[in-house]
């Protein structure tokens, strides 16, 4: 993390004050009349541009003309600036170094020129969050939203998880500005994929096995088996064929048949959703997994369960991840900037704002 402060200013830290270079520092032209009046301390909260703003260093200035003198400017500011630069996670500017100008009228800017991102969807990549007036975010940098988790991979089940947000503000008081410049990106994360759709179930099959059994003058019965008796053969011939005398029973046979159902195997797991593109996912896959496959069937004609559906994409920025056949979703995509009362200018267009942005 790396914020510096610098300042218009200050001004007439040593030497003796002339008032034309009061004209020059605070009127901010070089020629023309000014009268002390001009140069008194502005404490106007919603004025957006005072010659001589209120600020801490300022308080010296009299808001008054009675008992005005050069000597009073001593160490004064028109501008406060703050410069952000390499990378900030979970960028607070509103916890910067401010000096207590936040609720002052003084024009004040940060400029985000380095990168700032969040790795979880609960935070978001740079926060403001206090009144502020006068108040310009210039961003000529990154800020980078937290990509959604893709459905299966420890968010929502099967839905895949919607993507983090980039930037917020929540600025009461007046004229706070977020001014975009060329190049630079303020990307909501992608959604997370949907889990793909467990592969369908095998159908059953049907085993059966034949036995027969044998007897004079009746065949034993089949148990818990299907099965029929009949005739299936002549006298006992030369033999005792049960108590009667030859020939006086015929052979029975039993014929019997055992069936029974086996399940078709069990459908393979869907894959995995796929990790959106955020912070937290910059150059890496945001490809969905594969299915498993299915289990074996239980034979005599059971097959085998499918395979799982292949796990939805993960959104690219600010895009929801994709739907696949599960019962959920893809996971939403994020917002650029959310909050109140705050506008957004400067060079605005797809490449340098993805995702909604107003207020």
């Amino acid at each position: 993390m790396s914020a510096a402060v610098t300042k218009a200013g200050p001004y007439y830290s040593t030497g003796s004050i002339a008032f034309r270079s009061l004209r020059t520092n605070f009127k901010e032209t070089s020629s023309g009349a000014i009268k002390f009046s001009e140069l008194l301390r502005n404490t106007t909260q919603t004025d957006t541009n005072p010659v001589v703003p209120d600020s801490t260093e300022n308080g010296s200035i009299p808001v008054s003309s009675s008992n005005i003198k050069a000597s009073l400017y001593r160490n004064s500011i028109k501008y406060y600036y703050i410069t952000q630069t390499g990378t900030d996670e979970n960028f607070d500017i509103d916890a910067q170094t401010w000096n207590s100008n936040l609720t002052k009228n003084i024009r004040k800017w940060i400029y985000i020129n380095g990168i700032c991102g969040s790795n979880s969807i609960s935070s978001v990549a740079a926060e403001f969050n206090a009144t502020a007036y006068n108040l310009t975010i210039d961003v000529s940098g990154a800020v980078y939203g937290a990509a959604g988790r893709g459905g299966g991979t420890g968010g929502p089940d099967p839905s895949g998880e919607s993507a983090g947000t980039a930037m917020s503000i929540t600025a009461p008081g007046n004229n706070t500005v977020v001014y975009v410049r060329t190049g630079a990106k303020i990307y909501g994360g992608g959604g997370g994929g949907e889990r793909g759709q467990r592969g369908s179930n095998g159908n059953g099959g049907r085993c059966c096995s034949n036995s027969e059994t044998r007897g004079c003058g009746g065949a034993p019965g089949c148990g818990n088996q299907v099965g029929y008796s009949n005739n299936c053969g002549g006298c006992c011939q030369n033999y005792r064929c049960g108590w009667g005398t030859c020939c006086s029973q015929n052979w029975h046979c039993r014929y019997c048949q055992n069936c029974y159902n086996t399940n078709g195997g069990t459908g393979g797991a869907g894959g995995v959703g796929g990790l959106g593109r955020g912070y937290n996912n910059l150059t890496g896959s945001t490809a969905g997994g594969g299915g498993s496959g299915g289990s074996s069937g239980g034979g005599c004609g059971a097959n085998n369960g499918g395979t799982g559906q292949t796990g939805g994409a993960g959104g690219d920025w600010a895009l929801n991840g994709t739907n696949t056949g599960n019962s959920g979703n893809g996971g939403n995509g994020g917002n650029a900037i959310i909050g109140s009362n705050y506008i957004v200018t400067g060079v605005v267009n797809a490449d340098t704002v993805k995702g909604s942005y107003n207020p």
